[in-house]
């Protein structure tokens, strides 16, 4: 779970997240070092705007400007669309898992046709991120999630796992659950369902299969 006031990722708990911190952190020193480049060229520009020579045109000046942004570009493209095949490649799944979405509390139905509901629980502490029932799951195995709705559109969302996936009335949409620790997640719903939408939290709990 984050820090109040942090400006950063929450601390990864699978080997995706663990590639989006480090692909964040990536970009992040290259919108730094971008920036202070232009910077400095634009303060020589203007130290030196009398002595600067015009011209109604450049090949080498534009040819430079344009192999330079796609060089930026590509480099900025190519991890990402490694990360976004990574995140949407089909895995090998321990169970299935199906998550329903009601007004205002989730729905888990085990393989077992075992149906746990979830709703906000009261509590002076972490208010309105408890829940009455967990989504329990082993650690490191591939969950197979499969979403819907019964009601309106809700968005099942667990940060510190980098997982967002809307659920939709009438339609079955899938991702996959991987955590590489015995941790308690939470989460809330992100689509606005209803007067009580930012009462609908998500609780993971991740636990060792053979320490059980």
């Amino acid at each position: 779970m984050t820090n109040m006031n942090s400006l950063w990722m929450q601390n990864f708990n699978n080997i995706m997240m663990k590639n989006m911190d480090i692909f964040n952190l990536y970009i992040t020193n290259l919108v730094i070092f971008l920036s202070i480049f232009l910077s400095i060229l634009i303060f020589f520009s203007l130290m030196n705007k009398n002595s600067m020579s015009f011209s109604n045109e450049s090949n080498e000046l534009e040819l430079f400007w344009t192999i330079i942004p796609s060089f930026i570009i590509l480099i900025i493209s190519l991890p990402s669309m490694f990360l976004l095949y990574c995140y949407e490649e089909n895995k090998f799944s321990f169970m299935d898992v199906k998550v329903m979405g009601n007004q205002w509390y989730w729905t888990y139905e085990y393989p077992s046709m075992y149906l746990v509901d979830s709703y906000i629980k009261s509590s002076l502490f972490l208010r309105c991120i408890n829940t009455s029932n967990s989504l329990v799951i082993p650690s490191n195995k591939f969950i197979r999630l499969l979403l819907s709705s019964n009601d309106v559109l809700h968005s099942w969302t667990l940060p510190s796992l980098m997982m967002k996936m809307d659920a939709v009335p009438g339609r079955l949409n899938m991702m996959f659950l991987n955590c590489n620790k015995s941790i308690l997640l939470k989460g809330q719903c992100s689509e606005i369902c209803g007067i009580n939408h930012s009462f609908m939290p998500i609780s993971v709990l991740s636990l060792n299969l053979n320490k059980i």
